[in-house]
């Protein structure tokens, strides 16, 4: 069921993806949707509730949200943002509960990162400089939690948090610069694909790869 869902949601991200190239809105509203939905399926194919998959699932909800706000034209950019904070802030709580503490390299190394994505984005930031710092410090504690989880004990369900927690800072680089910087023409393949990609790691993690 598990392989199932993640092809699917793989052939609905990649028509996303197509939709938005073409500027056909009306399949973007169907797929992209459709995509976590289906991705937030992949999180509840394991057994009994606990809290790290209460997290996640709050988590894919709360990102479910805010790509409503952001596929809607005009994108409502500040509640998307704000319904991606708590996304990560429940991420981060799932992965800290599948942990006992930060691992200090990979905090140390979170952190340069989100400091270099503030200084590269900071000069196109202007009046949203505090949300998007915010939004920065919670997806870098997300990312530090993730790694401490899986390089203090390995195993598959934490290996592919980690991963999915990289893949999802990856996605919201790219849309960072994009957006405050420069756009390019690769950058919302980029965007949803590493993102789709994040995302569906993370879901495998509470799911069928979840021990």
């Amino acid at each position: 069921m598990s392989a199932a869902l993640l092809v699917a949601a793989g052939i609905s991200g990649l028509l996303h993806i197509r939709a938005d190239y073409q500027r056909q809105w009306a399949l973007t509203y169907i797929y992209k949707p459709l995509t976590m939905l289906l991705i937030l399926g992949l999180a509840l194919q394991g057994g009994q509730p606990d809290p790290y998959r209460f997290a996640i699932v709050t988590g894919l909800i709360l990102s479910l949200v805010g790509d409503v706000f952001l596929m809607l034209k005009p994108a409502r950019f500040l509640p998307g943002l704000t319904a991606f904070l708590f996304a990560h802030l429940a991420y981060l709580v799932g992965f800290a509960y599948a942990s006992q503490g930060l691992h200090l390299i990979a905090s140390a190394i979170a952190l340069l990162t989100g400091l270099i994505m503030l200084r590269l984005l900071w000069p196109g930031l202007g009046r949203l400089w505090l949300p998007v710092t915010l939004y920065v410090a919670a997806i870098v504690a997300m990312v530090a939690a993730a790694f401490s989880a899986a390089l203090e004990a390995p195993s598959a369900y934490r290996l592919a948090a980690a991963a999915g927690a990289l893949a999802f800072l990856i996605s919201d680089a790219t849309l960072g610069v994009a957006r405050f910087r420069k756009p390019f023409e690769a950058a919302q393949a980029l965007i949803l694909s590493s993102y789709y990609l994040g995302q569906s790691l993370i879901a495998l993690s509470a799911g069928s790869l979840y021990s």
